[in-house]
């Protein structure tokens, strides 16, 4: 199959890359058919699809308010609630400025992350072992692992592709005693931090680790080691801070991740043994955890793989590679483990993370460049180039049955702006809030969409959905439960809200009934007008002031 491919390229990256193009497809299927009208079934992809919007939008039209987005109104660095996804962000822009659906654009960044991921770990792999088979299967395993599946509809957590770039930057650095690709290192860890925030923090923390290793093993090279560490590690600094400003302000006025849900977040030993429900073979163990965070399981093949990398000589990186490993689990253990709380004490990036079981997305990344060496061992078993072809693609083969979780669990998106939304297009620009609002122990309620619809307007918007919220946000929430008494509509003014949308689709009849009488009976409540929104119908009231 590689060989195929290689005859028909002038490069096998781009080989492997129609490969793992493919295979992507393959895990996420039907996706590929439905770019512009479905997504995984979750609210984070309309939540994503805002962002990539926001994003485009504000850097046409103000981008020194790039972080300060419609949604939490009033609220101020509001896109630095959750990850920003800038990088994503900023290619998707150009398209978006064409008129592309920014579904459309959206899923193809979706898609493109879990595609470039696996590129990336074959041009890792097969600069550590020279063999291009070796660096497919690997690659394959990066593109297919179950985690992906688990995080189908978070954007972010699915471009991982700097992370195994930034590994061959720093071996090649090391190595050849370069102060570009030192360079270089600094340069990827930031591309990763702008493509993640997760992703960027336990990048930077591998990437020492990793320069620790190659020291240890050798020590003739330690002060070009620590000259290149000290330079990527200033570059990445530099070029990081800007963006991390933002965070490092919602940090300090919002504080740190509840405590609780970091630890109900971090991974237990058996996550490892757990994969999605969607897995063909495997989702029978995914009833262990709830949620989508905690099941972990990298494959049976994969970990043979690693397993018979012990066969492999020289030993040397292979050891790296599972001392990383194993570094990365238990960090992804978090509360649950003795490692994370010690660093959790004097790194302050993590106090900004949710879910410490996302750094099992390291341990897996360098299982797969373990799983290449173990390849490449058991190629070395086959005297002809023909048989250890062979060894890689029915590796590949058997890795795509045992990660295979289509069809993936997709939802429609509607394809055309709702009346109600055109409506408020031409209102002008007026502060709006929807109604019914989540409660506080409910989250997020409808406000994804009412996120995503606002990309057809932009006007300020009191609802809101993020990782991070206000404690003016809570209040708010506690305060609209009586609306439209007269605390709620005092909090309404001093949120400088005009007007207000109550969707009747979302509410039972005699809820209904009974709000739009409470609502009548206010002389400063002016009925707007009766519009069709995505589902059914909402009333558009305004408030005077």
């Amino acid at each position: 199959m590689l060989r195929a491919l290689e005859r028909a390229s002038r490069h096998p990256v781009l080989a492997a890359a129609a490969v793992l193009a493919l295979l992507t497809l393959f895990l996420t299927w039907p996706q590929g058919l439905y770019l512009g009208t479905k997504v995984a079934a979750h609210n984070d992809p309309f939540f994503s699809t805002w962002r990539l919007a926001w994003i485009a939008h504000a850097l046409r039209v103000d981008p020194h308010h790039l972080y300060d987005t419609n949604i939490f109104y009033p609220d101020l660095n509001t896109l630095a609630y959750s990850d920003a996804t800038l990088l994503q962000g900023a290619v998707g822009a150009p398209f978006i400025w064409a008129g592309v659906s920014p579904v459309f654009v959206y899923n193809l960044l979706l898609l493109a992350g879990i595609a470039s991921s696996g590129v990336g770990m074959f041009v890792l792999v097969r600069y550590l072992t020279k063999n291009t088979g070796a660096a497919l299967v690997s690659a394959a395993i990066f593109t297919l692992m179950p985690y992906r599946v688990e995080h189908y509809m978070h954007l972010e957590l699915q471009w991982t592709v700097w992370m195994p770039l930034t590994f061959w930057a720093l071996h090649r650095a090391v190595a050849e005693g370069s102060r570009r690709l030192g360079a270089l290192v600094g340069v990827l860890v930031w591309l990763q931090v702008l493509s993640c925030v997760y992703y960027g923090i336990f990048l930077a923390m591998m990437v020492a680790l990793l320069g620790i290793l190659l020291i240890a093993a050798h020590p003739r090279r330690a002060p070009i080691a620590l000259t290149v560490l000290a330079i990527g590690g200033l570059i990445a600094i530099t070029l990081t801070y800007p963006y991390a400003r933002p965070y490092i302000e919602n940090l300090g006025r919002l504080g740190p991740r509840d405590l609780g849900e970091a630890a109900r977040l971090s991974a237990d030993p058996l996550s490892y043994l757990t994969a999605p429900p969607q897995n063909w073979l495997w989702g029978g163990t995914a009833d262990r955890f709830p949620g989508n965070e905690l099941r972990l399981f990298p494959g049976v093949v994969a970990i043979a793989l690693a397993l018979a990398a012990f066969g492999h000589r020289p030993r040397a990186v292979v050891w790296m590679y599972w001392v990383l490993c194993w570094i990365a689990v238990e960090l992804s253990l978090g509360f649950n483990g003795r490692l994370y709380p010690l660093l959790y004490a004097y790194l302050w990036p993590l106090h900004g993370l949710r879910a410490p079981a996302r750094f099992s997305v390291a341990a897996l990344c360098a299982l797969a460049v373990v799983a290449g060496f173990g390849v490449d061992y058991l190629q070395r078993s086959f005297s002809t180039v023909r048989a250890r072809g062979w060894v890689s693609a029915v590796t590949v083969i058997l890795i795509a049955l045992e990660c295979g979780s289509a069809p993936m669990q997709l939802i429609d998106v509607p394809t055309q702006v709702p009346e109600v939304y055109r409506v408020v297009e031409g209102l002008g620009r007026a502060g709006i809030i929807e109604f019914p609002m989540a409660e506080a122990g409910r989250l997020p309620g409808y406000d994804p969409m009412y996120a995503f619809f606002s990309i057809s307007h932009w006007d300020p918007l009191v609802n809101g959905y993020s990782g991070y919220m206000s404690e003016r946000y809570f209040d708010t929430l506690r305060l609209m439960l009586t609306f439209p008494d007269d605390a709620s509509i005092v909090h309404l003014r001093g949120l400088d809200v005009r007007y207000i949308l109550v969707h009747e689709s979302f509410y039972k009849a005699p809820e209904f009934a009974a709000l739009m009488i409470e609502m009548g009976r206010r002389q400063d409540l002016i009925p707007s007008g009766k519009y069709h929104d995505w589902i059914g119908n909402v009333q558009i009231f305004e408030l005077k002031q």
